[in-house]
């Protein structure tokens, strides 16, 4: 059990075994907080963390007997390791699982967390996989595939799924996007704007439900599938595709039409009208952001403007002025947006990563970052403490060394001055209490023999994560245990199959 700040490492203090906890309470938090009065005793509440005396390690012993009360005292047999105030009720639901775990491991004794500890690196995963039918797990790994490399994706589909013809890619592309998530927006979009794929996005736009919607509201249901990618050629090939498969869903149902009435004589009545209300769009909402002032103000279109437009390519009785004035207000309201929101949460997808774990990426002497890392096909996403849906960062691994620290002298010597400050000889040491206390750095002597590096080839010039002020060619990652680490050298060095 680890207490720190958002995605830095534990200190030495703030790390109790599940094995040593004796036990733990949680409840109302009381009234004063820091010598600051809680404002919301209400939805505060205290979990405090017990374990014996003679389990804490030399620091937390030190910090324990210059504690407020302890001064001239014998220790107790059982003190206070952590204790955190929070929000109910996610801070209580938390207490009532450790507590859940402790009793457990009273009556049933500790082989239960310990056979967990001892497979944390595929715990996660493996439940996950467990629950899924093996069609599942192929599908979940031609997503990731997909999200790597689109045509790498396809061709994995055709071959492991069985999706070898248009009709059958573009019903699992709809699927995968509509339903069970996971398709990369962006990634499907470029994908789409490819010539070669007309055939396919003919039978995905024709998979998509616009079952008793207005056309405003099925254009919102296309673009929330993925974002269109390329110049206005694409744009308009997407839109007469949507059009005709929009057509034809409404011939069937437009008698029982609900909000906005219309009477389409065909797709070209449709498609002109899509466009006009892509047009309206742009005005109102993308201009603003992409022209000055003046500009946008030109291209923003009044209620009669866009009548009239509208006018110039279907008449009333196609569609009423009612309901052009009722799509017009509800784009003013809302924009169509052509940037879908984030994809399903990763840890809520069917996937099943090679490996998956806490990993600390070593930035400088002074700077350590922990992220939930999960290796899959040949790339890593590292997690931010922040978001599990959307990573912080992915490593490319393919054409990347991938080694233990401790095997190599060189990298032995590079790991050093990874952690050593410019021109210091020793390690980042701090050196008073207030420091101390607040450690959230690693030296080389904790982590040498659960460090790794990743490094790029001699063919690749691209760096990894940009994301840093300075991208690297070479990272150094810290595993939880030197077995994890060989584990993490192993399945990255050994591929994606």
């Amino acid at each position: 059990l680890c207490w720190t700040p958002y995605d830095c490492p534990a200190r030495e203090a703030d790390r109790v075994s599940l094995l040593e906890i004796s036990r733990c309470t949680c409840d109302v938090a009381p009234d004063c907080v820091d010598g600051q009065a809680s404002s919301k005793r209400d939805t505060n509440v205290q979990l405090l963390v017990f374990v014996p005396h003679a389990a804490l390690g030399r620091e937390q012993r030190q910090e324990s007997a210059e504690s407020p009360g302890t001064s001239g005292n014998k220790p107790s047999a059982e003190v206070e390791a952590i204790r955190i105030i929070g929000p109910h009720p996610a801070l209580q639901e938390f207490g009532c699982a450790l507590q859940q775990l402790v009793d457990c491991r009273e009556t049933e004794g500790p082989s239960g967390i310990e056979f967990i500890q001892k497979r944390l690196f595929q715990y996660l995963w493996k439940h996950q996989g467990e629950s899924k039918t093996e069609l599942a797990l192929y599908e979940a790994q031609a997503v990731l595939a997909f999200n790597l490399d689109p045509k790498a994706g396809i061709a994995y589909v055709r071959s492991r799924l069985g999706k070898d013809t248009d009709d059958a890619l573009g019903e699992w592309l709809a699927q995968m996007s509509t339903q069970n998530g996971g398709l990369d927006p962006t990634m499907l979009g470029n994908y789409f704007s490819r010539r070669d794929t007309m055939e396919i996005f003919k039978v995905f736009v024709r998979r998509l439900d616009f079952t008793g919607t207005d056309i405003v509201a099925a254009m919102r249901l296309l673009f929330d599938t993925f974002k269109p990618g390329g110049e206005g050629q694409v744009i308009s090939r997407i839109l007469e595709l949507f059009a005709e498969a929009y057509f034809l869903q409404w011939t069937v149902w437009k008698e029982k039409q609900e909000g906005a009435k219309a009477n389409y004589k065909d797709s070209d009545s449709v498609m002109t009208l899509a466009v006009s209300l892509i047009m309206l769009n742009t005005g109102m909402h993308v201009a603003s952001k992409k022209l000055n002032k003046k500009a946008a103000a030109m291209a923003d279109m009044t209620l009669e403007a866009y009548i009239k437009m509208a006018r110039s390519t279907v008449d009333e009785e196609q569609v009423p002025e009612e309901s052009l004035t009722t799509w017009y207000e509800a784009i003013k309201e809302s924009e169509i947006s052509m940037q879908p929101l984030p994809r399903n949460a990763f840890s809520k997808l069917p996937v099943q990563p090679d490996i998956e774990g806490w990993l600390i990426l070593i930035v400088s002497p002074t700077v350590q970052k922990r992220y939930w890392a999960v290796c899959a096909l040949q790339r890593m996403y590292l997690f931010s403490d922040n978001s599990d849906v959307e990573p912080w960062e992915a490593i490319d691994l393919k054409d990347k060394r991938v080694q233990a620290v401790s095997s190599d002298a060189t990298s032995r010597a590079s790991y050093m001055a990874d952690l050593q400050g410019k021109g210091c000889m020793a390690s980042c040491l701090p050196t008073n209490q207030a420091a101390r206390r607040s450690r959230t750095c690693l030296t080389a002597e904790d982590t040498m023999e659960r460090a790794f590096e990743v490094m790029v080839g001699a063919s690749n010039t691209t760096p990894m994560l940009s994301r840093l002020s300075k991208p690297r060619k070479r990272l150094a990652l810290v595993a939880e245990s030197p077995d994890l680490m060989d584990r993490w050298v192993t399945l990255i060095t050994s591929g994606p199959y």
